[in-house]
Formats: structure tokens, sequence, C-alpha cells
């Protein structure tokens, strides 16, 4: 972990700097920059591992230096390749910019709580599978949370990818464009929920074998699989509505709604249904489909609620204009 944590910064400096990249117009570029590191990585595991004979301190070292590339990648095409070339600011732009770093931290701030409340959900559940049902049940969890971030990556692609469309139209004013990227965006998620929510519920195995070969794990893993995943198309609608939220600059609806699903829904349910409902292991892998019922379709209407009358303003005063 010590030599892993020396690859923090140029993995900030590519994940930070790579939208740069992409907004004005490079998403080959940006996607290379990832494809990059990946590739490297890939190639450097089985020589350090093995060739060298470090082990899993080989594969730490692969990824640090294949982060490294890919930062070094993204500096160098921002410093001569694109538009805008990036530099140091001058002493008297700080002020200015500071006004757009709060803007800027305010707007990422729903998505940051999102990550720092699965996180809290992460620690709540394996403290409590611990409890309830072991060192298995942990192992369990884990994959479980590989397998959800394998599948919500596009979920999360879609997402990024619609934002600009959506803050451009709403700045421009343009309510019907908004209305038919909503629409777009919501075909393409649930659709892809449907195949892979499917695919977990019919053939759990084959996700699960990604990350194991141990057939007591697999065995123990695949009921939890199928119950935490068993609302999984109602989180469509949390990822929906948040993501319109944020686009549309309605920061403290975001926030709010990161925030109840995960803190106030998620976490009492962990402790509440294995330990005073008696559900042992199954309430904490049902708390999760619970949450996405009530969460996912509270977010969804009230996103409906607040922004549909707001579209139909908007358009009346283009008529009138």
């Amino acid at each position: 972990m010590m030599i892993y944590l020396i690859g923090t910064l140029p993995s900030m400096l590519t994940l930070g700097m790579n939208p740069f990249i992409n907004a004005q117009g490079y998403s080959t570029a940006g996607m290379c920059s990832v494809l990059i590191g990946a590739i490297m990585n890939l190639v450097l595991d089985p020589i350090f591992i093995f060739l060298f004979r470090l082990g899993i301190q080989g594969a730490a070292i692969a990824t640090v230096i294949s982060q490294c590339v890919s930062a070094i990648f993204v500096y160098w095409f921002l410093k001569n390749r694109s538009e805008l070339k990036v530099r140091l600011l001058k002493k008297e732009e700080w002020i200015v910019c500071k006004r757009y770093a709060q803007n800027i931290v305010s707007l990422g701030s729903s998505s940051f709580i999102m990550q720092l409340t699965n996180s809290l959900v992460s620690i709540c559940c394996n403290n409590v599978l611990s409890i309830t049902g072991g060192d298995i049940y942990i192992s369990v969890m884990t994959i479980i949370s590989s397998v959800r971030q394998l599948v919500e990556t596009p979920i999360h692609a879609i997402n990024d990818g619609s934002s600009p469309v959506l803050s451009y139209n709403y700045g421009a004013r343009r309510a019907e464009r908004i209305r038919k990227a909503i629409k777009v965006i919501s075909i393409l998620v649930f659709g892809y929920t449907a195949i892979v929510w499917s695919t977990i519920i019919l053939i759990p195995h084959i996700l699960i074998q990604i990350f194991s070969s141990d057939p007591v794990l697999i065995r123990n893993t695949v009921p939890a699989l199928n119950q935490y995943f068993a609302a999984f198309i109602f989180m469509d609608l949390q990822y929906i509505g948040q993501n319109v939220f944020k686009s549309l600059n309605k920061k403290k609806q975001a926030i709010f709604f990161s925030i109840l699903r995960k803190v106030i829904i998620v976490v009492p349910l962990t402790y509440i249904m294995p330990l005073y409902l008696h559900m042992g292991t199954d309430g904490v892998f049902l708390a999760e489909p619970v949450s996405n019922v009530i969460g996912g379709t509270l977010c969804f209407v009230t996103m409906l609620v607040m922004v549909m009358p707001e579209l139909r303003r908007m358009e009346n005063e283009n008529v009138i204009k």
C-alpha cells in the first residue's frame, strides 16, 4: 500500500486534467490517456510480479509507473496540442479563479458525497457482516462491490457524457433539447441496466468467477448477489435524477439525494435489518434494494416535479420573445 500511495498524485492529475482534454473536443486523446495507463499496467504486471519475483509489491510498482506515464501524457497534450494550453496561474489571477473554483467544488460536491457515502456504507456493511457472517461474508461483499463497480462504470460514462449537453442547453434556454436529452439518457441507462440485471439474475456465476474461483465463496456469493441487485433498476432513477440536478446547477438537491439514500436510508437499515429484525447476512444485502426503491423513486419524482415545470416556463418565455 505504501508503494501504491506514491501514485496518488499522478493518478489525481490524470483523472483531474483529463476532462480539460475532453471539454476541448479531443475525446480520442482523452480516451488514450486512460488506455495508455491501463495497457502499460497489463504489460508491466507480469514482468514485475513473475519475472522480477516481486509479488504484490511488483503489482504496486507497475501501477505507479503506469499512472505516472498517463499523467505525463495528459500534461504533454495540454501543454503542446490542445487549444487552451495548461500553465501556472499568475498571482493577479488568483482572486478571479477563486470564484470559479468555488463553483466547481460546489457542483462536484454531490459526486464527492456519493463516493464518500459509498465508502461509509462499505464500512458499515463489513462491520455487520463480521458479526453476523464472519470473514467469508466480508469476502462476499468485496466481490459484490467489485461486480457493482464493473456494471456501474458504463452508467457513469453515460451520465458524464450527457452532463455537458444538459448544461449547455440549460444555459442556452433550449428546453426542448433538455427534455430530449433526459429521454435519451433514460433509454440508454435503462436499456443497459436491463441487460446487465438479467445477466446478474440468470447467470451470476459468470460475473463472480471473474473475481474468484473458490467454490465455497461462489456458493455463498450467488444468493447474496441476487439479493443485493434485486432492485438495481431503481438505482437508475437515482443516477438520472442526480445527474440532471447537477447538470442544471441544482446543487442542493443533488447533495441532498446523495445523503438521503446512503446515510439516511442504507446505513440505518444495514444495522436494523440484520441485528434487530434478525435477518442475519440477508438483511445487509437486502438493505441496498430497499434503499434503491425508496431513494431512487424520490430522487426521480422530485426531479420531474421541479425540472419539467421549469422547462415549460422556459419554452413559454421563448415563444413570447
